[in-house]
């Protein structure tokens, strides 16, 4: 299992949000960031960048109903233009029961076909401990017995919200993902700005 450390920086005056993003041992990995000018509950784009200042990935917010729940496309850079594929999506998922138990917004984080065959992955929240969200992976089956396109969840991480130290910790036993930390740190960036700081305000 690979540990990553996820720091939030504020800067009260403008609500500017920086992230960084580190191994287990301190080392930075990437940051994001976001303009706070003008002041916005809910920043439109996040841009990612390595730990050499080399741009990574864009995060662009897409406004929904309530019902449907916001969706975020994450574009690769350079390519990130306005008609530019999205690498991945990542939709906020609520069920009835995450509503009557007051329980964090859920997300759905759906890799391109075109890219890689890994699927999608959850994060399901939880909000009464440490651990504020765990990680599944999707696996699709189509079994003999025709019973269709059956969906398996494996568990293959979980995010900690430690009360000193990095704001998030996040913790993830898969390939793709280990090898993919942009992906760890757009779901960390989701999961606090748009799900425990609203619930917070809210």
């Amino acid at each position: 299992m690979v540990s990553y450390h996820l720091y939030r920086d504020a800067f009260s005056e403008v609500y500017t949000y920086r992230y960084r993003l580190t191994d287990a041992t301190g080392a930075l990995e990437l940051t994001a960031s976001w303009p706070g000018m003008p002041v916005a509950d809910r920043p439109e784009e996040v841009a990612f960048t390595d730990a050499q200042g080399q741009r990574l990935a864009l995060l662009r917010w897409e406004d929904r109903s309530w019902w449907y729940g916001d969706r975020f496309w994450i574009s690769d850079i350079p390519t990130a233009t306005a008609n530019a594929a999205a690498i991945a999506t990542v939709e906020e998922q609520w069920r009835i029961v995450d509503r009557l138990l007051l329980r964090l917004p859920g997300y759905r984080l759906t890799l391109n076909e075109g890219l890689t065959r890994e699927g999608s992955f959850i994060a399901r929240g939880s909000r009464y401990s440490q651990q504020l969200y765990e990680l599944f992976a999707l696996r699709h089956e189509c079994r003999s017995t025709g019973e269709g396109n059956l969906v398996e969840e494996i568990r293959v991480g979980d995010v900690a919200h430690p009360t000193s130290g990095p704001t998030y910790i996040l913790q993830v036993e898969h390939p793709y993902l280990e090898s993919h930390p942009v992906l760890l740190a757009v779901l960390g960036v989701i999961l606090d700005l748009w799900g425990v700081q609203r619930e917070q305000r809210a």
